[in-house]
């Protein structure tokens, strides 16, 4: 599907860069592009463009490449969050592994490739390495200077670590995987990607993963996001054994949008934990 929504009026609209901000979401099944308004500007976000594709390892960069070049505004110079979903991300104490490239060094020991194509996140106490096809890295470098490069659970992580009384788990739904990010007060203690088909797929992963944790249902507060209507199917079949489930609408002018693009764009602007 694709989706290529002509901006009203042309570039030439858009062209004072500082009133606009870019959100980009990349990842093996699409390709997303948003413009967000300063708040002193009377207008609405405006989609750039949504791309999906069969998810592939083979070609994956030239499809990015030539998404991003084919649509030429995100490539002015916004200030701009640019969000990678990858399923192979490695969390690492930052107390052990205190560089970018102890973490790249590590991911690489784990799960192969080049080191120059591992990205890191710096979220205070932990660090997220990750990368979803090689060169894709550099490209970004070049295409979008100055960008912060986000893992989708990364995000996930910093808006949900707050302090709270047992345990908490935030789960994301996304086309054919999930994240889960699980804490005990407040304390990260897991943070995954599982591929799914069926709802009962997620429900029997996420119970599987509290078991491993000591984690009984009955005590932990559980928060849905992603997709509407599967998370909302699943929430209500797993209520009566969770402490809690409560459900995240992630709308931007009324549209759905990926749950990691909008806590980027929602974030606080002086909040400065990003990759180099």
């Amino acid at each position: 599907m694709t989706e290529n929504i002509p901006l009203t009026g042309g570039r030439q609209d858009f062209l004072d860069n500082g009133q606009w901000h870019l959100a980009v979401d990349i990842s093996r099944h699409g390709f997303g592009a948003w413009l967000l308004p300063d708040e002193s500007l009377s207008a609405s976000p405006r989609i750039i463009s949504r791309i999906e594709w069969q998810p592939t390892e083979e070609g994956l960069l030239r499809r990015i490449e030539d998404t991003v070049y084919d649509n030429p505004t995100v490539l002015d110079d916004y200030s701009a969050d640019i969000i990678v979903e990858s399923d192979r991300q490695l969390w690492l104490p930052a107390s052990l592994y205190p560089t970018d490239d102890d973490c790249a060094d590590a991911y690489v020991s784990v799960y192969g490739g080049d080191i120059l194509d591992v990205m890191v996140n710096d979220l205070r106490n932990e660090k997220c390495a990750f990368m979803l096809t090689p060169g894709l890295k550099s490209f970004m470098q070049r295409s979008f200077p100055g960008a912060r490069i986000w893992s989708q659970q990364a995000l996930l992580l910093e808006a949900s670590s707050q302090p709270h009384e047992s345990f908490k788990g935030l789960l994301d739904i996304r086309q054919s995987s999930f994240d889960l990010i699980l804490f005990r007060r407040g304390e990260l203690l897991s943070a995954s990607t599982h591929l799914w088909k069926t709802d009962t797929d997620i429900a029997y992963i996420l119970l599987n993963i509290l078991q491993t944790y000591d984690a009984q249902a009955t005590e932990t507060e559980i928060v849905f996001s992603g997709i509407r209507d599967v998370r909302q199917s699943l929430g209500k079949t797993l209520l009566p054994y969770f402490k809690t489930i409560s459900q995240k609408n992630h709308d931007l002018d009324g549209k759905e949008i990926p749950t990691a693009v909008y806590l980027a764009i929602n974030r606080k602007k002086k909040y400065a934990y990003h990759t180099r």
